[in-house]
């Protein structure tokens, strides 16, 4: 798989392919995503949606804010990290751009409503949700596809409709890179 850079041309897909090779099981390993914010609290501000997605990202930052992870995402009308939606021909759900270094750090994540609609079929809230809390994992910190054979929200393969909340591992994971 390939690693997120900073560079905003270098997304990945967080669902590349719903039917994508599972990982073999392995031990744990260091996943800790350098992109992550310096901490877990953070503000994000929503950027060209309506109501309707700005609930989606109230409802993801309430997910990981009582997930136990320590984690306090706020939304503001001033944040430099941003999330928006659109519809883009990329081949990737969701992606999270960090940008900035230390005490400037901030982040851009864009869900992709047309990668999404062509495969939620009647799942599509829960498809969105698990993006969206997918992305803000990568705010506290948490790469892509962990060495794991647990269930977990950052894992490509994960069934959207099915995990769309941070998992115990990821839980455990956020407070283990505080």
């Amino acid at each position: 798989m390939r690693r997120r850079s900073s560079a905003r041309g270098a997304g990945v897909a967080v669902l590349a392919a719903v039917t994508a090779v599972g990982l073999a099981a392995s031990p744990a390993a260091a996943d800790e995503y350098s992109g992550g914010m310096p901490s877990t609290s953070f503000t994000v501000r929503p950027v060209n949606v309506n109501s309707t997605w700005v609930g989606y990202l109230d409802t993801a930052r309430g997910y990981w804010n009582s997930s136990g992870a320590g984690a306090s995402i706020t939304r503001t009308t001033t944040s430099a990290s941003t999330y928006t939606a659109g519809r883009w021909t990329y081949s990737w759900a969701g992606r999270y751009t960090p940008y900035g270094s230390g005490s400037s750090k901030h982040f851009t994540v864009e869900v992709n409503v047309q990668f999404i609609e062509g495969r939620a079929g009647s799942n599509l809230t829960k498809w969105i949700l698990s993006t969206s809390t997918h992305e803000l994992g990568h705010g506290l910190k948490l790469a892509d596809n962990p060495s794991t054979s647990k269930a977990s929200l950052m894992k490509y393969d994960r069934d959207p409709a099915v995990i769309y909340k941070p998992q115990p591992y990821d839980v455990s994971e956020v407070v283990k890179y505080k």
